[in-house]
């Protein structure tokens, strides 16, 4: 934050937003995170996402030391290089896309021929990302003004599911889900990362072994 009083107005955006939470727990989340330098790992426990409508909840590991440019550099060299041979159209879970009237084999052939095409796409420059309602509190967490959500930003390293969601059926186009194997099968790095809202976490968040209760 720029000064002082630029960092009150966003807590106390926060404290309207999520009437759940404290001052306390707030200004102890922002403690905990604040002496993060380097790779650091953060146990995010009791996480619901969105895309299974709250349903699904599961812990999570999540570095946030983690660099976006230096992973787009890297990205480059890996979809630069890599071989569409390799990749495997049965290793997706194709239960929650809607195939629009085509058979599941059918859709798979069409994600198959769309691998050159996804590829090229994800070799392009990537756009950069219109974030001037973001307000950072340090390197992990940060608030937007537009969805007032509050979020721990970081890579995804590891997740236990604690107890399974239910995922809607949602309309994919075969590049859309060419690119999705792609950059799992690869291994691409940006991809990882995630925003885990805090009002979607349920559990704690534990930070260089201090536990700050946030549900």
């Amino acid at each position: 934050m720029e000064n002082l009083s630029n960092k009150q107005e966003v807590i106390l955006a926060i404290l309207n937003t999520y009437t759940n939470l404290s001052v306390e727990q707030v200004e102890n989340l922002i403690k905990a995170t604040n002496g993060i330098g380097g790779v650091s790992f953060v146990s995010v426990n009791g996480y619901s996402s969105d895309k299974s409508n709250n349903t699904e909840v599961a812990n999570q590991v999540v570095n946030i030391g983690a660099s976006y440019s230096n992973m787009l550099t890297k990205d480059s060299d890996i979809y630069a290089n890599f071989d569409l041979s390799k990749v495997d159209v049965d290793k997706f879970n194709y239960d929650t896309i809607d195939t629009n009237g085509l058979t599941l084999e059918q859709f798979k052939q069409a994600v198959k021929e769309a691998l050159p095409t996804a590829l090229e796409e994800l070799n392009q420059p990537k756009a950069k990302k219109d974030t001037s309602n973001d307000i950072w509190l340090n390197k992990a967490l940060v608030f937007n003004f537009n969805t007032m959500r509050l979020g721990i930003f970081g890579q995804s390293v590891n997740k236990v599911v604690e107890t399974k969601g239910s995922f809607k059926v949602v309309k994919s186009a075969p590049k859309t889900i060419a690119k999705r194997l792609i950059e799992k099968q690869a291994k691409g790095k940006a991809q990882t990362l995630r925003r885990f809202a805090i009002d979607n976490l349920v559990g704690s968040v534990k930070v260089s072994g201090e536990v700050v209760e946030v549900g």
